[in-house]
């Protein structure tokens, strides 16, 4: 019985395993994104006011908190050397990417509503 419950764990590992990767692809596209946004964001006092609002700042600070919490949480958890959590470790990395890709998306919004209509279409006009 035992063996079946390893091996049920084992795949459910590399399952998270394939998701977390999943969102590591994910992340890298949304961060190099919004490097390629940056460049045409208007650098201005006005936009950056309207970036720097209280509902954007909040969610940014509980993404902030999550994603460390998470990683703390795996780290502190790990080092208690808890036989059989594999799945559980994971678990909590995954929460965390998950937050982690969250805020990159939200960052991506964001930047992307600073930019003019004319260099999204400038853009693509010049490839």
């Amino acid at each position: 019985m035992k063996d079946v419950n390893y091996m049920n764990d084992f795949i459910l590992y590399k399952y998270v395993e394939f998701f977390m990767f999943t969102l590591y692809l994910i992340f890298v596209f949304l961060l190099t994104q919004i490097w390629f946004l940056w460049k045409d964001v208007e650098k201005n006092e006005l936009m950056f006011k309207s970036i720097i609002n209280e509902s954007f700042f909040r969610k940014n600070c509980i993404y902030v908190f999550l994603f460390s919490t998470f990683f703390m949480g795996h780290e502190f958890f790990e080092g208690l050397n808890i036989p059989g959590t594999m799945v559980f470790f994971e678990f909590l990395d995954l929460l965390g990417m998950i937050t982690l890709v969250l805020f990159a998306y939200n960052w991506h919004v964001v930047l992307r509503s600073c930019i003019p209509k004319k260099a999204i279409t400038k853009e693509f006009a010049s490839q």
